[in-house]
């Protein structure tokens, strides 16, 4: 019965020949209700899904653009001379990851 692989009208064939229930007009417009009320969650259940992963995917974007940015001023105060604990410093990053991105963009 709570399949959707069974069509609407099917499902009445089976509440009256199985289980000898009446399917009258007022049982067929509570049926179509509840069907509505069961797509109008799914679709808000959707909308939600869709708005959590664009805000996820913005964060990752933002982070990454940040991630672009903090190499690049990494690489042009290192390309002034400037040492790997100063750089740190500033950019408020450890040592370690001056030396990777140093050693990365130097490719």
């Amino acid at each position: 019965m709570f399949s959707n692989e069974i069509r609407k009208n099917q499902k009445f064939d089976i509440l009256e020949k199985e289980y000898n229930i009446l399917v009258d007009t007022e049982l067929r417009e509570e049926v179509s209700v509840m069907c509505n009320l069961s797509l109008g969650i799914e679709e808000r259940a959707e909308a939600r899904g869709e708005a959590r992963g664009e805000a996820r995917g913005e964060a990752r974007g933002e982070a990454r653009a940040e991630k672009r940015n903090n190499e690049k001023v990494v690489m042009n105060m290192y390309k002034k001379g400037y040492t790997t604990e100063q750089i740190a410093e500033i950019v408020e990053l450890g040592e370690e990851e001056i030396e990777d991105i140093i050693k990365n963009n130097n490719r």
